[in-house]
């Protein structure tokens, strides 16, 4: 009997990162008046200074010294969460300041989830450009005839691309159709060597190897290597299940009946199996569905017996839902040497890109974007010697280094003080400490790619991960991360009066959720400033 993957129910991911936010505007309502930092740093015991010289050139004084503690305006938030104080870092600093407003235990080494992928996605924008794309070469053996019949195989050259979803992928099948192919004789074959990586274990970080977010990075990477489950009410004994992007030989067997009732955690009702057989495969669904639900969704990881399994699968169906045709099959081997290429196929630019990646927070895409820093020589190029994610852990690092280094040559993200694992954060290793990811964003927003960068972060309160925020709500540019013992924030923060601010939090505790009232109350404390 063949094996099968049993998908437990699970609640969604961002329902659980912030299924308490009525909480956590309750308790910002109970917090006193938030003086501006300007305000507070004249009665810290530390003589924090900030002055801001205002008109058609406003300009930030230096402060000479920091607050290592929370400002009596914060210490009462932070001290609601119940949380140690070893397990906080803080970094606050003027965009125009050589030294920090606020800095608690920034040497700490914290783990900081997705706040990660600003470093992957900033040194790809300062090595790349945010114009880079990703060039994937199509070669065909054998000949074209008029009519659209190809007497031979299509070669594919794998590049790495993040961006190819079931959208692209059909626009890129609906230009080789428009240059006239319609039926292969061969085959489909796929070069996907131009990385060398070590096996992926979707189940290593957090036994779920079902979660979407768990997909391995590869070469060749269609649809994120997951399909989504769309649940649609159609009749009054079932609902209707179909797959998004369809997959060729793939069954959907409907076992589901129809509940009354709310529709809550619709998951949990229902068990999931996925025979892994290597011919036809089949999704049994079995259980129930609350009719209160109407349209829903549930994303999954495919669970491929094979490297190429999904990617071959999508492609096919999509192929065939263009009108075209294959006598052979999609399997993997090398470029032939000499290979003209018949078209290729192009990826948005970088910045939009990053844009999804940073927005949305896709671990998915960091990680293959984190890869093709190991490619220096742009997208196509011959397989690259050696282990390709040490190679990009190596160019991530020396580059934030090099970029964060002080008049004395020395760098605050040295050693243990940046640690780079898949540069997506989602990892039990990845990491920095608040001063590092401190001078990194600075180095960033004096970058020439900034506004690229910018752009490319959630808005708090307004969209992407920050939407549902209630501190500094449209006046912060942020990243946020999060984890089972981490919660973590880093970006811009516009205060009132013009003034902008880097901002760096992050909480490591098996209790980290209670910090989220506490590091939305300094958001808007900084938020806040009018001096």
């Amino acid at each position: 009997m063949p094996p099968v993957y049993r998908l437990a129910a699970h609640r969604p991911f961002v329902a659980q990162r912030f299924r308490s936010r009525h909480y956590h505007a309750r308790m910002l309502s109970r917090l006193p008046a938030l003086p501006p930092p300007a305000l507070v740093s004249r009665v810290f015991a530390l003589g924090v200074s900030l002055a801001l010289a205002h008109g058609t050139q406003a300009q930030a004084q230096v402060p000479t010294e920091h607050a290592s503690r929370w400002p009596s305006a914060l210490a009462s938030a932070w001290q609601a969460t119940g949380l140690s104080a070893q397990s906080v870092s803080v970094w606050v600093q003027a965009v125009e300041a050589e030294q920090p407003l606020l800095a608690i235990a920034p040497d700490s080494p914290r783990r900081m989830a997705s706040v990660m992928k600003l470093v992957t996605t900033g040194v790809a924008l300062q090595t790349l450009g945010p114009a880079a794309t990703w060039q994937t070469p199509i070669g065909l053996t054998g000949t074209l005839s008029p009519d659209g019949d190809l007497q031979g195989s299509v070669h594919i050259r794998a590049s790495g691309d993040p961006s190819l979803d079931g959208m692209r992928l059909r626009e890129a099948l609906t230009q080789w159709r428009e240059q006239g192919l319609r039926r292969i004789r061969g085959d489909v074959v796929v070069d996907h060597s131009l990385w060398t990586l070590p096996p992926h274990d979707a189940a290593a970080f957090d036994n779920a190897p079902w979660k979407p977010y768990n997909a391995g990075a590869s070469a060749w990477l269609v649809a994120h290597g997951a399909v989504t489950l769309r649940f649609e009410l159609d009749g009054p004994t079932r609902p209707r299940v179909r797959l998004s992007p369809p997959m060729d030989g793939v069954t959907v067997i409907n076992q589901l009946t129809l509940s009354d009732g709310p529709c809550g955690n619709w998951r949990e009702g229902i068990r999931l199996e996925a025979p892994s057989d290597v011919g036809e495969r089949s999704l049994r669904l079995q259980g129930r569905y609350p009719t209160a639900c109407l349209a829903q969704n549930w994303p999954i990881r495919w669970p491929s017996s094979t490297p190429l399994e999904h990617s071959a699968r999508t492609w096919l169906a999509a192929w065939q839902a263009l009108g075209g045709s294959l006598d052979g099959q999609v399997r993997e081997g090398p470029w032939p040497p000499g290979q003209p290429v018949w078209s290729t196929w192009t990826s948005p630019p970088l910045h939009e890109v990053v844009r999804d990646i940073n927005k949305f927070s896709n671990n998915v895409m960091a990680r293959q974007l984190f890869l093709s820093l190991a490619t220096p020589h742009g997208p196509a190029q011959p397989p690259l010697a050696g282990d390709a994610l040490t190679v990009a852990r190596d160019v991530a690092a020396r580059h934030v280094r090099l970029r964060t280094q002080g008049p004395d040559g020395a760098s605050p993200c040295e050693g243990e003080h940046l640690v780079l694992d898949n540069g997506a954060g989602l990892s039990r290793t990845e990491g920095a400490t608040a001063r590092c990811m401190g001078h990194w964003l600075k180095a960033l927003w004096q970058s020439p790619q900034m506004p690229e960068w910018l752009a490319s972060l959630p808005i708090a309160g307004v969209d992407g991960t920050a939407r549902r925020m209630t501190g500094a709500v449209g006046q912060a540019h942020l990243k946020t991360g999060s984890l089972d013992d981490v919660v973590s924030l880093a970006g811009v923060v516009h205060a009132s009066r013009g003034q902008r601010y880097l901002v760096v939090a992050v909480v490591n505790d098996p209790k980290a959720e209670k910090a989220r009232p506490a590091l939305q109350a300094l958001l808007q404390w900084i938020s806040q400033d009018t001096p």
